[in-house]
């Protein structure tokens, strides 16, 4: 079997620029490779609406609840520019999202993540709602959303849904530690000591 230099060459390149990535080599390898083959030409607009699929299995609530959702599901990290009633830009950026453009760069479909971005926005305000790529960089890539206020989204899944509660590690490390018997009393010991040290002067 005689395989091309060129195709063993891009085939490594690939490899090597995977298994170095933080999106990891399964991951990248599904997304940006099987993904793309199985659907051909449609690619972009089968993702959007596979990411709206996946909104409906995690639908959230709030804008800030998206972010960590996004993060955790290895899209990148996203942030919300501007928002109108009837528009929002999000921006998605991060190590994985730059990898990405810079391996494939006009090339890489950010569908999924639309569909996804369009879906969530859509339950959250429970009008009709549609993303595209708004602006295309070397490291990001913004995204609009826009909505119309007067049309709303009657459809059963939107009436139906429960927004599911985010995991949000830095709160807890945030919470105030409750303290335990010995260290109140270690804390007590440590006034006392101050408050002697003062009177004394």
């Amino acid at each position: 079997m005689i395989v091309k230099k060129e195709r063993v060459d891009m085939s490594q390149k690939l490899y090597n620029q995977l298994i170095a990535g933080h999106q990891g080599l399964g991951a990248g390898t599904m997304r940006d490779v099987i993904l793309p083959a199985i659907l051909g030409k449609e690619t972009d607009e089968m993702l959007y609406w596979i990411g709206k699929d996946l909104a409906r299995v995690y639908p959230v609530a709030t804008a800030e609840d998206l972010v960590y959702l996004t993060n955790q599901l290895g899209f990148g990290r996203l942030a919300l520019r501007k928002k109108s009633n009837t528009s929002q830009v999000w921006r998605l950026s991060g190590v994985i999202v730059k990898e990405r453009i810079q391996r494939d760069e006009e090339e890489t479909s950010f569908g999924l993540e639309c569909g996804f971005l369009a879906q969530e926005v859509e339950f959250q305000l429970g009008t009709v709602a549609e993303a595209k790529i708004f602006d295309r960089h070397r490291d990001y890539v913004d995204i609009l959303i826009q909505n119309d206020p007067q049309s709303s989204a009657d459809n059963e899944r939107s009436e139906m849904v429960t927004f599911i509660t985010v995991d949000r590690p830095d709160e807890k490390e945030d919470a105030p530690k409750k303290e335990t018997r010995h260290s109140l009393l270690k804390r007590r010991k440590k006034d006392k000591n101050k408050f002697k040290i003062s009177s004394r002067r």
